[in-house]
């Protein structure tokens, strides 16, 4: 099982690179956001790809959960990974969902929650931040067995990472665009 996991882990770390780099784009402005993002969605969009990437994620959930329940304490691993699983399902639900209703999924929509009013961009600024902090630390605790210096460069990378999306999001880096709806949509 836990082969299983890392093999899965290495696959949709290739997504999840693409994903963060799409975002990162961001710090160019929405229009250098939006065309590495039609890029990326050529790959990962494409109709042989998408139900794969998804299948695998629901997998590596699923596998993730079965580890936390044989491992029975709390770590970072197990932490991370039951944020990251909790994270998925929503973010994967509310992406899904806003497709389904002809929303575009791209940075003004990622932003549209750090833009509302309060308590959303805190909610936000969290669901986000601890989400890309989640991934690193994940990743950080099977590097820090080989080098314990590998371990936290990861982490420290994963901080300042989350911290640079989320300013981007918040609007602090480069002027934003969020059509009036999309903030609307948070009472």
């Amino acid at each position: 099982m836990r082969r299983a996991h890392r093999a899965l882990a290495v696959v949709l770390a290739l997504f999840l690179a693409l994903h963060l780099g799409n975002h990162l784009a961001g710090l160019g402005g929405q229009a250098t956001h939006g065309a590495v993002q039609a890029a990326a969605r050529s790959v990962y969009r494409h109709p042989l790809v998408e139900p794969v990437l998804l299948l695998a994620l629901v997998v590596q959930i699923g596998l993730g959960l079965a580890l936390v329940a044989r491992r029975r304490r709390v770590t970072v691993q197990t932490t991370s990974g039951l944020y990251l699983g909790l994270f998925l399902l929503v973010h994967l639900g509310a992406v899904l969902s806003a497709r389904a209703q002809g929303v575009d999924t791209d940075l003004a929509f990622a932003a549209a929650g750090l833009q509302a009013p309060a308590p959303w961009p805190v909610v936000f600024a969290a669901y986000y931040g601890l989400a890309v902090l989640a991934v690193f630390a994940h990743f950080s605790v099977p590097l820090s067995r080989r080098s314990a210096a590998l371990g936290t460069a990861t982490l420290a990378l994963g901080a300042a990472i989350a911290v640079t999306l989320v300013a981007l999001l918040a609007g602090l880096v480069t002027p934003l665009t969020i059509p009036p709806a999309l903030v609307a949509a948070f009472p």
